[in-house]
């Protein structure tokens, strides 16, 4: 039971700041373009990690056809993917959609046996009843309210 603000810590920190974005992120598309609203993250985000990297020492450096590939291929998937989610966070509520950031983990797991060939390790038994807890929680967030019942 042991806490670092360099390992849990900033897991929390990142949990809390993906909380005030999805907040933010509602309240300011119903006003403004969802996908301008994740085109300006993007690039302030990516300004202010970039400052922040060079000002630390860091540089880049090697970049090769297929590094480019790479970067554009990756850059275009978070970007698609940020977007589908706020236009998803304009229409609907937070509550609803939030739910759905607890299937990353269980694709993660997905993945890695499909492609990192861990399948006896990823897709164990308790891999296997945390997606059935993820499936069940999402069902029941989403499941139809009756008439008289309460979120």
């Amino acid at each position: 039971m042991d806490f670092r603000l360099l390992g849990e810590g900033f897991v929390f920190l990142s949990t809390v700041a993906y909380a005030f974005s999805s907040v933010y992120f509602k309240r300011f598309s119903r006003t403004s373009d969802a996908f301008l609203l994740s085109g300006y993250q993007f690039l302030a985000g990516g300004l202010i990690m970039s400052l922040a990297g060079l000002l630390a020492g860091g540089r880049v450096t090697g970049f090769t056809g297929k590094s480019v590939l790479l970067l554009v291929y990756m850059a275009l998937i978070s970007a698609v993917a940020y977007t589908l989610w706020g236009i998803l966070l304009s229409y609907n509520p937070i509550s609803r959609v939030a739910v759905f950031g607890f299937m990353n983990p269980v694709i993660g797991v997905i993945l890695s046996a499909l492609l990192l060939k861990e399948g006896e390790q990823a897709l164990g038994v308790r891999s296997a009843a945390a997606l059935a807890l993820v499936c069940i929680g999402i069902w029941i967030v989403n499941g139809e309210k009756k008439e008289g019942e309460t979120a």
